[in-house]
């Protein structure tokens, strides 16, 4: 069962970093249209994105991680750094990463102007560039596996 665990953990943050990155480069491209001409398409392909990759992907690698450290009888035990930082940095990006996409996604529906609507949809970006920058510092602490 752990291999399995793993093996959807593993694909589910590829699936989610994956997203991610194809959603940035979306934005670049779509970033120099007018929102008739190009960024109305992004965004709702940004939405159906966030709302069947990168959510159910954030969450499945959450609750696999559970799970693993639940199997593993690590609970309420001492942890190698990168297994605690892993556990709760990482789990503290997937829970922002499905809240804040989902609220930020719900706040451009409902933008007054263009030019709310724009800044919005900026601020969604930046977000996912942050949470995309959130995953590669967990993959790379726990590549490096730093014993501290």
């Amino acid at each position: 069962m752990m291999r399995w665990l793993l093996f959807l953990h593993v694909a589910g943050v590829a699936f989610w970093l994956g997203g991610i990155a194809a959603l940035y480069v979306l934005y670049r491209k779509a970033a120099v249209r007018s929102w008739e001409r190009g960024q109305e398409l992004a965004y709702e392909t940004a939405k159906s994105v966030v709302k069947g990759i990168l959510n159910p992907s954030a969450l499945v690698v959450l609750g696999t991680g559970i799970v693993m450290i639940m199997q593993l009888g690590l609970m309420g035990r001492a942890r190698p750094f990168w297994l605690s930082f892993m556990e709760q940095f990482g789990g503290m990006v997937a829970i922002l990463s499905a809240a804040l996409l989902t609220w930020q996604l719900r706040r451009v529906d409902r933008a007054g102007s263009e030019e709310e609507r724009d800044r919005r949809w900026r601020q969604l970006h930046r977000t996912m560039a942050y949470i995309g920058a959130g995953v590669v510092a967990t993959i790379l602490v726990v590549i490096l596996r730093v014993n501290v």
